[in-house]
Parts: structure tokens; sequence; C-alpha cells
């Protein structure tokens, strides 16, 4: 309760600064123009300047719409929102130029989004106006010193992944090589190694961050060093209080680890899917798995069609995990089973994906303990409704381990809260562009039934870096009981709300 009422203290006396400085007539760029809230228009402030004036500020490159490279570098992961075109896309090279797009966004009074990786799955990365691009600072760098490394806001999980490679230490990240380390850290962070080492945020020690009045900060856990916005950083959700462009993290060594790739034939489904929880839940540090069932191939979904996957990671020797996956092994013969011990590195790159990719729809849940038979026989039927459309389904249903190390963090000591689950629930719809608009509509609909329908097995919560635009309830199922500190936060940084989206945080008593 202390550090929320410092929090309050900052807001209001920002708020009486800002007062007095429109009393007396005083302007100062940058700060407090732009506002959001109702009667902005009224402030006074310098008068609008233009693109002109942005593209001459910056040390980066203003790209606009007429420009070479602008359709490429406005592209979202997600293709269902490529059709958002900004008014001109900041590549940002240094903080000077994240601070300068900032005080533009206010003084012009224009939205803004902010983007490193461009894998915001609901499209929250793509904006009508400025897009800040941070992606050109991916800069990493060591300290032999204290064992940190600082990682540039725009690097992504391939760029640390060379870099880490020949050190023989890693930061727990994620497997897909383009998604942004931005993102990924303050959704809280995702991989494979979860389990053993903690979510990517839980090895964050600092990160630098340009916030709405336009100051850079250097936030760490240490009280009076902006520890309100470290905290908020891990788990929090991109896009809500800042722009940050470097992370500072602890590292840990990389040792030799086994991966694993088995899939099953159509039978035993269920069976399959418990003993696999089962597995992780009795070894939760010992070993990580992403298991699914899946169609065999494109078109009608049946039972007699649906195989079981487990892609994963298990930091011991292929003997060992060979014994701990017995039971499903001697169970159903599987058609793959590929168990292969090797390099922490070498495994990443047995298991990167690029996927979710191209035109799809999601929703997450978290289960703590197992998803029941019951719950899985409700996915399969499920399953079976599918409508139909050119693609195979590859995500109908997916249960990622979560638990481990992830649960030896508390629920409210970062910002994500969803430390007593074990796994993270995935549902997804693809299509491509031979579906029609009919075809779309009927997947989108069969997801939201199919989620609503799986409530009953699962916690009501969602992962934020699988976001959903139609996720009912949507800031109670990101943050859970850490909901009223960070509006708090939002007050304190971002008093006038303009970093804004439709599923921003909030500032206090305001409408969802």
């Amino acid at each position: 309760m202390t550090k929320i009422s410092t929090i309050e203290t900052i807001q209001t006396s920002r708020a009486v600064s800002r007062r007095r400085l429109f009393q007396s007539g005083a302007v100062l760029a940058g700060a407090a123009l732009g506002s959001r809230l109702p009667g902005a228009e009224a402030l006074e402030g310098p008068p609008p300047r233009g693109l002109d004036a942005l593209a001459k500020d910056l040390h980066g490159r203003l790209i606009r719409p007429d420009e070479p490279g602008f359709l490429v570098a406005a592209w979202p992961n997600n293709g269902r929102w490529a059709d958002v075109y900004p008014l001109a896309i900041a590549m940002c090279v240094d903080d000077h130029d994240v601070r300068a797009c900032i005080d533009w966004a206010r003084q012009e009074r224009r939205p803004f989004a902010v983007r490193c990786g461009g894998h915001n799955y609901a499209g929250f990365s793509t904006t009508p106006g400025l897009l800040i691009d941070v992606k050109p600072m991916s800069g990493i760098a060591f300290d032999a010193k204290n064992g940190l490394v600082t990682i540039g806001a725009g690097a992504n999980n391939q760029d640390m992944a060379d870099a880490f490679r020949a050190s023989g230490l890693a930061v727990a990240s994620g497997r897909c090589p383009t998604v942004g380390i931005s993102g990924l850290t303050l959704g809280g962070g995702w991989g494979f190694s979860a389990t053993r080492y903690g979510l990517t945020c839980d090895a964050l020690r600092a990160t630098d961050a340009v916030t709405a009045d336009g100051r850079l900060r250097h936030a760490t856990a240490r009280a009076g060093e902006d520890d309100h916005l470290f905290w908020a950083a891990r788990g929090g959700g991109g896009g809500n209080f800042a722009v940050h462009t470097a992370f500072t993290f602890a590292v840990h060594e990389a040792h030799d680890v086994t991966v694993f790739n088995i899939v099953w034939p159509a039978k035993q489904q269920v069976e399959l899917m418990l003993d696999l929880q089962e597995i992780q839940l009795k070894h939760p540090e010992l070993i990580s798995t992403r298991s699914k069932m899946a169609p065999e191939q494109a078109g009608k979904v049946t039972r007699g069609a649906l195989h079981v996957q487990t892609l994963g990671q298990f930091f011991g020797p292929p003997a060992q995990l060979r014994e701990l996956l017995a039971k499903p092994l001697g169970r159903v013969a599987p058609t793959i089973c590929e168990i292969n011990g090797m390099n922490y590195w070498a495994a990443r790159d047995y298991l990167v994906t690029d996927d979710p990719t191209g035109l799809y729809d999601i929703r997450s849940s978290y289960v703590a303990g197992q998803l029941s038979g019951r719950g899985l026989e409700r996915m399969i039927g499920w399953m079976e409704r599918w409508p139909g459309g050119s693609l195979r389904q590859d995500n109908m249903g997916i249960l990622f381990a979560a638990g481990g190390k992830v649960k030896a963090v508390g629920p409210t000591d970062t910002a994500y809260v969803h430390r007593r689950s074990d796994f993270i629930v995935e549902m997804e719809a693809s299509w491509s562009p031979l579906d029609t608009p009919q075809v779309v509509e009927r997947q989108q609909r069969w997801l939201t039934d199919y989620f609503a329908d799986m409530q009953e097995f699962v916690q009501k919560e969602s992962y934020v870096n699988f976001p959903s635009r139609d996720l009912p309830n949507w800031l109670a199922a990101y943050y859970g009981e850490n909901v009223a500190r960070l509006q708090k936060i939002k007050l304190g940084y971002d008093p006038d709300d303009i970093f804004k989206f439709p599923q921003s945080i909030p500032l206090p008593g305001a409408p969802q």
C-alpha cells in the first residue's frame, strides 16, 4: 500500500504543476499536451508541426505511405490487421527518437502504437496514427562484471540466439524467431525453458523506458528507482505505460538438454493427453511440454483423424526421458518418436517455429492441475464441430506447460498474475485467402462458442501475450488481482491516458 500511495502523490503533484503551467500561460513542449481526456482541445500549446518536423528530429528514418519499404514495415504478423495503415512509421534507432515521437504525438494530438516484433495477435501494434517501431534498437551487450546482459527493445528471439550461442549462457525466451523481446517480456514471456528457469520477465533486472511525459527512466526493483514501473513491466502487457528502449536481464548457464517430438495415431487421445499432463505435473522443473490434439489433414474433423503430439524440452539425458514417458509410449505405439540429446542452442533450433502466422484468431485460458478427461472430451467434441475451411487446423487445442519455476513467484510479486497455473490452453482458428467471408465468420463464431463452452474446465484467466479483441472480461482475465495496482500505476505515469488502445489498462474509474 505504501508504494501505491507514493504513486498517487506523484500523480497529484504533476496535476498541480500542469494547472500552474497553463494558468500562468507558460508553454513547455511535450508537457501535458495532447491529452485524450475531455477538453483536451482547449489546452494551449505549440501549433502542430507536421510530419516534416518529426522527420528532421529523428536520428533514424520516418517512412511515409508513398515511400519504398512502407508496406513491409507496416505489415503485422496477423494479416487480419494488414489493412490498418499508419500515418507514418518512425524507425527509432535510439532513446532520442522515441522521446521525439512521444513529444510529437502529444503535441499533434495523434494516436500512436508501439511495435518491436509486430506479433500482437489482436493487432494492437497497428494504428492509423504514428507507428513507433523500435526494431532498429537491437543491440545486445554483456557485462562480465555483474553477469547481466542488456538487450535493445527491438531485438528478437533470433537476435538473442545469435548473440548467446557462443557464450554458454541464456535468458529464458520464446521459440518464434521474429517475436520481439519487448512484447515477450512485458507480457510475461513463455518459452520451453520457463518451467526450469522462470518466465522471461522473471530474469528482468532493469528496463529503460520513455513515459508519457517524455522522460527516459531507468526502472529497477529498488525503491525510488521507478520500481512501480518495473513491477508493471513484468507481465503488465506492452503499450500500457511507456515505450521501452532496453532491458537488462540476469542470465543462466546453458546446459545440454534433450528435445522430443512424439506423435501418436488417432487412438486413446484422452488417455494420452492425461498421461502427458501427469508427467508434466510430477516433474514440473525437469520437463516442458507442448501437447495437443490435431487433425491429420484439412477438411472435416473427426475423432478418428485426431492425432496426439507432444513437443518439448527435457533437462536431463534421453534415457531418463524415455523412462518418464514409458506410460504413454507403452499405451499406443507412436508413429513418430524423436528423442535426442543436444546442445541447448541446437535444441532451441530444433524447437523453433513461426506459428501462428497468416490469418488467424485465438483464445487462451489457464488450467491449475489437469485439464480433466471431461474437459478433453468436450474439446474433441468442439474440434469435430469445426465448420470447415481451406487450412488444416494445427492449433485447435494446445496445452503449454506453464508451472514449475513460474509458480515459485507469487501472483502479486510481479504484474504476471497467473502463478497458480500449470498449463496455458490455446484454441485457434486459421484461414487463407481461399476462404470466403462467410467461412471466416463461421470459424470465428465457432471459436467464440468453443471458448465459452470450455470455461467450465479452466481458470477464468487469459495470457495477455495471446490477446483477443473478443475476450469477455479481458481486464480481469489478463491481470486478475493485480488490476487495481496496475491502474494506479497507470494514473501515476500516464494520467492523460495517451498510451491507449482497445485493451489498454484504463485509468481508475474509466469505463472499460
